[in-house]
C-alpha cells in the first residue's frame, strides 16, 4: 500500500510524505527531477543506479535527475521525499 500527502509545492521545491506498508516493492522510477528522501520511520532498500543501500529511520537518500531508482519496505515506514523542480504527476494525482 502507498499513500501520498504533498506537504507544500511552493517555488521550485516539493515536499511530500509517503506512507508503504511493509513488503511493498515500488516500480523502477525515473524522472527528470533530483530528490532527497528523508526516513522518518521504518527501514526501507533502496536501489539508485544499480547500488543497493538499507536505510533506517533518520537516513537520507540522494537521487540524481534521470537515474533509475527503486525502493523495498523492509519495515512500514513513512518517507520524507523533496522534489526539485515540483512534479506535477504527483500533484495531478491529489485532484
Amino acid at each position: 500500500m502507498v499513500s501520498r500527502e504533498v506537504l507544500s509545492s511552493t517555488g521550485s521545491l516539493m515536499l511530500v510524505r509517503v506512507n508503504l506498508a511493509e513488503g511493498f516493492t515500488g516500480d523502477v522510477d525515473q524522472h527528470p527531477q533530483e530528490q532527497i528522501s528523508y526516513i522518518e520511520k521504518g527501514i526501507v532498500e533502496f536501489e539508485v543506479g544499480g547500488q543497493k543501500t538499507l536505510l533506517h529511520q533518520g537516513d537520507a537518500q540522494y537521487i540524481p535527475s534521470n537515474v533509475k531508482h527503486q525502493v523495498k519496505v523492509i519495515e512500514e515506514c513513512v518517507i520524507l521525499d523533496v522534489f526539485t523542480p515540483v512534479r506535477q504527476d504527483i500533484l495531478d494525482q491529489q485532484k
